[in-house]
């Protein structure tokens, strides 16, 4: 699979699922953000992400900090938690870098191995119950 690809994960719309393929650049993770970004503003409670990516999937060259902050940044105010499933070695290590580096970005990244971990972590860290 080339780019990312998003979706509803649930009828509640309250997750969205995005798949990173094995090629895939910055431009790609924009381009899907502006996607997701409409997609929660259709609704108005709390909208949290599964990501998933392949362990052998690398980053695209650049500031790998930079540009995943700014899309992060870029999400409407009911966007909730985000939990990475996957990802190699660097994504991992960049994302926990941000998550502790901008008090924004606290308690807000998270990374998991499986997808019934990330769906664990959502439920603990929704505030309300749909």
């Amino acid at each position: 699979m080339i780019g990312i690809q998003s979706g509803w994960d649930d009828s509640e719309k309250t997750v969205i699922r995005m798949y990173i393929g094995d090629y895939w650049d910055w431009d790609d993770l924009n381009a899907a953000v502006d996607d997701v970004s409409v997609m929660m503003r259709e609704v108005s409670h709390q909208v949290d992400v599964v990501t998933i990516m392949r362990p052998t999937t690398p980053l695209p060259d650049g500031n790998a900090m930079y540009n995943i902050r700014s899309a992060i940044m870029r999400l409407p105010v009911n966007a909730g938690i985000h939990v990475m499933v996957g990802g190699d070695i660097l994504t991992n290590r960049s994302l926990r870098m941000i998550s502790h580096g901008y008090a924004c970005m606290t308690g807000r990244l998270f990374q998991t191995n499986t997808l019934g971990e990330a769906y664990r972590t959502i439920a603990r860290n929704r505030p309300e119950i749909y």
